[in-house]
């Protein structure tokens, strides 16, 4: 193990002034070129390829890893989405399909294990899991990368072993190895003088067949002189591209890019590759993807895992760092005590609404609310994920057959084993609690702002696709008309609503795009965790007897992160369903599980400030048309957490937009309690009385943020929380500038 480890360093450490890519000259007419950007160059053949001796079409982006500003970054999602919602996501230079089936493989993003390859089979065919002799790794910072055999010779269960146990920050497996070291295993990886008769007899996930006939392929390759390549073999097409065997594709890379190593990727419908500026106008898909059998760039398969290239801007966050003013107004140093005393903060996006009344500053003399502009989350639900009651449903069931749970570990699997008889197919749902905020959110905003709600006034409220906040907006509405009974009330869901309720979303066909958004970070998610929460397994023994053995193939990380879900969820349900959490954790032990989900969403939520600033433009874009028309009323938009914590950051609500230097200070300045079930943002918009149509200089915004003013970053302000609308405006967009190069 040793050995492999220091051979992968070597290949980390691969440097030297770039050569040229190609190991041999080639003809112009054999491949199109044009650069990218700096230091990533694009290639393209289309043609008869006398290697396999039949047409192809590949697509190749070499990366010259000696060029900084650059990353390699594995990504995961969950649900599947295409490869060009990745590139567009990450705002990435290429994007490329990457892993087998996750069940198959060993897949760490990050830090953190999102698939330890559990099968020794391939899926369910009674065939050895062979696909993880190679794989690829990338550190932290994305600039490190290695090709390794490092799976040689070992059977799953050994595999499992070595791959769980290496250090890097990102470990893609897969197969079979194609070249290493520069030679080329990969053209003997099965007999050659196989027939296609031959071959189709076997199961079609047996390596030879799977190997040995054509396929569309995807490979990732690294030469000595360190460039990095993402190669992608289209297929399935007579006459236009047949496609290649593991054989011909190992001697296809060899003889014309000669690398160090060279790793076969899960390829066939998957193979998909996005280039920046190239391809499909709309997605940048480059190849002919093969899902809707046509020759066109439409065919993507959804997928969990892609390597995404991207850039890294040398001052990304400098526009976001703390300043004295700003350290002094926002920030909250003692967050920790803060949390630690309220059970409820503590819970994080699983704290609850506070419905109590809120202290609210008199409006300028002569001045009075005439419109609302709302963005709110779902009311309180069941966990959104299965997962939060499985995981430790998992664990719990398995200690019991392995007779491992104490007394408190018996206790909470029966009372667990009855909650999720109930509660399985409520997942996601609203509860009578959620729907109950959503009523006295609606009321309360009728009550304090009367004048915006009169004879002539208009609500229109619209949801994303997702039933709990349907049901929310339904709740709201149905206040709406009973408080405001001169108000027009107007409630609906579909495409167009996207952009002002989820414009994150992977279906989004109107989506923002900008400039790349890496994590500020060195630290993954997990080695977060393990740094903060190093007593896990004393929390573990209050469960089972012995701690080492309670959690299987599933990470401490992965079981804690579900875990602290489950707590924080039995917040939201009815009185009658809840189940005694008491001594599971410590006020002390929950308060550090919160500051590591805390990091974990910033982690997740960063990147959704592009997409987000959408609604941010639907917001100026409708005040403007209502103040211009003199309409009273409100608009209304209803979503999730997601995307409240998102444009508390666009906009930078009492300095949430901040990003400090240090991990460690980040909940100083970004806190997941103050989006709690039923979260919202309010822009009250006041005018002259008795002024018909005010113009923007006359026009003053408040910002409420679950009932409460708060500011807007620095903005100075006309009194107190009113601002000029001409400036909130200006602020705004500013904000939106920053996240947002590209608006379909």
């Amino acid at each position: 193990m040793k050995h492999i480890f220091s051979i992968f360093l070597s290949l980390c450490l691969l440097t030297g002034a770039a050569t040229g890519l190609f190991a041999q000259p080639l003809q112009p007419q054999d491949w199109n070129h044009s650069a990218v950007a700096p230091g990533v160059d694009y290639y393209s053949f289309s043609g008869l390829d006398p290697v396999s001796g039949a047409p192809q079409e590949v697509f190749v982006i070499d990366w010259d890893t000696s060029v900084s500003g650059y990353a390699l970054r594995f990504t995961w999602s969950d649900p599947m989405v295409p490869t060009s919602d990745v590139f567009r996501r990450e705002g990435a230079v290429a994007a490329m399909n990457a892993a087998y089936e996750p069940e198959s493989v060993v897949i760490k993003i990050d830090g953190s294990y999102r698939s330890r390859m559990p099968n020794n089979n391939v899926m369910k065919e009674p065939v050895p899991n062979w696909k993880s002799e190679g794989a690829v790794y990338v550190d932290a910072s994305g600039s490190h990368i290695g090709i390794a055999f490092a799976g040689k010779g070992m059977d799953a269960t050994a595999q499992r072993a070595w791959y769980n146990a290496a250090p890097w920050d990102n470990i893609l497996t897969s197969a079979p190895m194609l070249i290493d070291d520069y030679n080329p295993v990969g053209a003997f990886f099965m007999d050659s003088t196989l027939t296609a008769e031959q071959l189709t007899a076997l199961n079609y996930e047996d390596p030879v067949r799977h190997q040995g006939v054509r396929h569309p392929r995807s490979a990732v390759a690294l030469t000595e002189n360190g460039h990095f390549l993402m190669i992608a073999v289209d297929g399935r097409k007579p006459g236009i591209s047949e496609g290649m065997s593991a054989r011909e594709l190992t001697r296809f890379i060899e003889r014309h890019f000669h690398p160090q190593y060279a790793l076969n990727m899960d390829g066939g419908g998957s193979t998909t590759l996005c280039v920046r500026g190239e391809g499909d106008p709309e997605t940048h898909v480059v190849n002919y993807p093969t899902g809707n059998k046509k020759h066109d760039h439409a065919g993507e398969r959804l997928l969990y895992t892609h390597f995404c290239l991207v850039e890294l801007p040398e001052d990304l966050y400098a526009a976001h760092r703390p300043t004295p003013a700003s350290e002094a107004r926002f920030r909250r140093t003692d967050v920790r005590e803060e949390v630690l005393a309220d059970w409820l903060k503590c819970s994080g996006l699983d704290n609850v609404y506070d419905l109590s009344p809120k202290p609210s500053t008199p409006a300028p003399k002569g001045y009075e609310p005439v419109y609302v502009s709302h963005y709110g989350r779902h009311g309180s639900r069941y966990a959104y994920t299965e997962k939060a009651y499985t995981v430790l449903l998992d664990a719990l069931r398995a200690g019991r057959k392995a007779q491992n749970l104490t007394a408190l570990g018996e206790r909470l699997l029966s009372d667990l084993e009855d909650f999720y008889a109930k509660a399985r197919y409520q997942v996601g749902d609203l509860t009578p609690l959620g729907w109950e905020q959503h009523r006295r959110i609606a009321a309360t905003m009728v009550q304090s702002f009367p004048t915006a709600f009169g004879s002539g006034s208009c609500v229109d409220a619209c949801s994303s696709p997702s039933v709990r906040s349907i049901i929310s907006m339904s709740s709201a509405v149905a206040s709406f008309s009973r408080e405001a009974p001169k108000t027009t009330v107007y409630a609906h869901q579909g495409q167009l609503d996207v952009q002002a309720t989820r414009p994150n979303s992977g279906k989004n066909p109107f989506r923002y795009q900008g400039p790349a958004q890496p994590f500020p970070y060195p630290e993954s998610s997990e080695a977060f965790f393990l740094r903060k929460f190093p007593q896990y397994p004393e929390v573990l023994g209050r469960l089972f007897v012995d701690p080492s053995k309670a959690l299987g193939k599933v990470s401490p990380y992965d079981f804690f992160f579900n875990y602290y879900m489950f707590i924080g969820g039995e917040n939201s349900l009815p009185e009658a369903m809840r189940i005694d959490v008491s001594g599971l954790v410590t006020p002390e032990e929950y308060a550090l599980l919160w500051e590591s989900d805390n990091y974990e969403r910033f982690r997740e939520y960063l990147a959704y400030r592009t997409p987000c600033s959408s609604i941010v433009d639907d917001i100026i874009a409708k005040a403007d048309a209502r103040l211009a028309e003199g309409k009273r009323g409100a608009d209304l938009r209803f979503g999730h957490d997601h995307v409240v914590m998102s444009l508390l950051m666009i906009m930078n609500l009492d300095g949430f937009g901040t990003i400090p230097e240090s991990a460690d200070e980040l909940c100083e300045w970004f806190q997941t309690f103050r989006s709690p079930m039923g979260t919202n943002i309010q822009l009250v918009f006041y005018q002259p009385r008795r002024a018909r149509c005010a113009g923007a200089e006359e026009t003053l915004v408040k910002v409420l943020h679950n009932g409460e003013e708060v500011s807007l970053g620095m903005l100075e302000s006309v009194s107190g929380p009113y601002y000029k609308w001409s400036d909130v405006r200006d602020f705004l967009q500013k904000r939106v500038s920053l996240f947002v190069s590209i608006k379909p």
